[in-house]
């Protein structure tokens, strides 16, 4: 997960709230992580695309202003690290969402991130994350 010329698992947090960023972001090394952190879906677009290997983990805002919102980048996190599922922050029902490759933070919780990321990275940690089944209609 973390290569060898790095010593922590390196994280991309994309979120246009400068408080809430700067607040995920502290926690986050606070727990031992690195963080690059940006303002908007483009530039986290662009660091994945150029330095995708690096990225570790995304934890993204779902709604972003511009073109590039949190699935885009989601999609794109996915492609490089079928393996993982990325943290996605948003007010919206998780069982509504029709994504099983993402993992849903409520934005009022910011600590919720950095616990997520530390089950995810647990060595103890099964790598099959259940996700609730929508119910059938």
């Amino acid at each position: 997960m973390v290569s060898d010329s790095r010593s922590k698992a390196m994280v991309l947090v994309v979120d246009d709230d400068a408080i809430a960023r700067e607040l995920v972001t502290h926690l986050l090394r606070a727990g031992g992580y690195d963080v690059t952190a940006v303002p908007n879906g483009e530039r986290a677009l662009l660091i994945l695309c150029q330095q995708g290997d690096e990225i570790d983990w995304l934890v993204s805002k779902v709604d972003l202003p511009g073109l590039v919102c949190g699935f885009i980048l989601k999609d794109e996190y996915e492609r490089l690290h079928p393996d993982r599922p990325a943290l996605l922050i948003t007010s919206l029902d998780p069982a509504r969402m029709s994504s099983a490759r993402a993992v849903f933070v409520p934005p009022a919780a910011p600590v919720r991130v950095l616990e997520a990321l530390q089950v995810l990275t647990s060595p103890d940690t099964p790598r099959v994350v259940p996700f609730p089944s929508a119910k059938a209609a």
